[in-house]
């Protein structure tokens, strides 16, 4: 059920970020909100959806940008990797800690991104991409972090409901 609400949704996302949101913009940055989809669902601790909803929604990017294909999702395949091996288990001790976890993606991610423009021959300034576009994508990707946590541990929730058992 997972699968069938996810993976579209990745490509609703995806669609939404380029379009919708992409106007949306605080210097050159924008919301990533593929990559907060990604990370919140991996903070649920079902990394096998995580990493599907990953590829997904980065090759849905890929599709719609101009970077090389395969480059947006190997990066949110990473940020997914290592996100799920919380498995979930630190999000309640501190609710601060999405937040925490999701800088780290949007480091990870944005380094990803970063390198592998570098890597193809694209002319990168690196000070115009971390004051410009990282720094305010990055604000912005926080902001939105604890509100799509919860939405998503509460989906988790809903579609998975805890095994009961009787007698």
């Amino acid at each position: 059920m997972g699968y069938a609400i996810g993976i579209p949704l990745m490509a609703l996302l995806a669609i939404l970020q380029s379009t919708v949101f992409g106007t949306f913009r605080l210097l050159d940055g924008a919301p990533d909100l593929v990559l907060i989809a990604v990370v919140s669902w991996g903070q649920t601790g079902r990394t096998r959806e995580a990493l599907v909803f990953a590829l997904v929604g980065g090759l849905s990017m890929d599709l719609l940008s101009g970077a090389p294909f395969g480059l947006t999702a190997l990066g949110l395949i990473a940020v997914a990797y290592l996100v799920s091996r919380l498995e979930g288990r630190f999000w309640e001790a501190n609710f601060l800690l999405p937040l925490g976890i999701m800088v780290g993606a949007v480091v990870i991610h944005h380094a990803t991104l970063l390198l592998a423009a570098a890597a193809t021959g694209r002319p990168v300034d690196l000070d115009v991409a971390l004051t410009r576009v990282f720094l305010p994508s990055a604000v912005l990707d926080v902001l939105l972090a604890l509100p799509a946590v919860q939405l998503s541990l509460r989906a988790c929730e809903t579609l998975f409901p805890p095994k009961v058992k009787v007698g």
